[in-house]
């Protein structure tokens, strides 16, 4: 199977577009003309015609090592002119309420930390932990500590100005890590230390890939569970972009 994917031929595509399930893709699937499916390991990859541009749209499960390892296939077949992530998403600044939107400006992964010495019996004090950028790897087999990757400016700007059938739009940072955080305390800190306007669990990890391997990325959020919002939004961008 490994020589199997290394031998596949490039293809073109304008828009790779990833989100994490069915019900954030499928409408957009449906809207496609000259669909065709290619499933490559256990990938599904649909693509077709989006308002003349190539669209190719795979789901990434919602998890940081399946959106790595879709992301990375699907830049090596169909060398995407830009990547988009969207879906739903947890706030963390307090002033988001549901069906708000966050645009972008950066993504960061907030999943790693370094807590301080202590002994058997003296107890975990997450909250005195300090971030761990991530490293990332740079010609020349250099590694750089990386807190956050830009989005696309021309993206995010279309982004920002598609208009909503309700809430408000912002710019901000889209948080990752393989958590669900409930703990007040916890998404303060998260804020306070990682700067982060919400959080899921992949999309970071996609903008970190797309950092590796040289593709612009951008991407959106919208607060609450509103997975159709999510995609009649990324439709909207889908015909805005050029």
């Amino acid at each position: 199977m490994p020589a199997l994917l290394l031998a596949l031929p490039a293809l073109g595509a304008d828009l790779l577009v990833e989100a994490s399930q069915d019900a954030e893709l499928a409408p957009l699937a449906a809207r496609l003309s000259d669909r065709h499916t290619e499933k490559i390991a256990a990938w599904t990859f649909e693509s077709g015609q989006g308002f003349g541009k190539d669209v190719v749209l795979v789901r990434t499960e919602g998890d940081p090592l399946n959106a790595v390892a879709a992301t990375t296939l699907a830049i090596r077949r169909y060398h995407p002119r830009l990547i988009v992530t969207f879906g739903t998403a947890r706030p963390h600044d307090p002033k988001l309420t549901a069906g708000d939107v966050v645009v972008a400006r950066e993504f960061t992964i907030f999943a790693g930390f370094f807590s301080k010495p202590r002994g058997i019996g003296e107890g975990i004090h997450p909250l005195d932990w300090e971030p761990d950028p991530t490293l990332l790897m740079h010609p020349g087999e250099h590694e750089l500590s990386t807190r956050a990757f830009a989005a696309d400016a021309k993206a995010r700007k279309l982004m920002l100005a598609l208009p909503l059938p309700s809430g408000h739009v912002g710019s901000g940072v889209l948080g990752s890590s393989p958590e669900i955080n409930r703990e007040a305390d916890r998404i303060s800190w998260l804020r306070k230390n990682w700067g982060t306007d919400c959080e899921d669990r992949e999309s970071a990890y996609i903008a970190g890939c797309a950092s590796l391997l040289n593709v612009p990325v951008a991407g959106f959020r919208i607060i609450g569970n509103d997975e159709s919002a999510a995609s009649d939004l990324a439709w909207r961008f889908l015909e805005a972009w050029k």
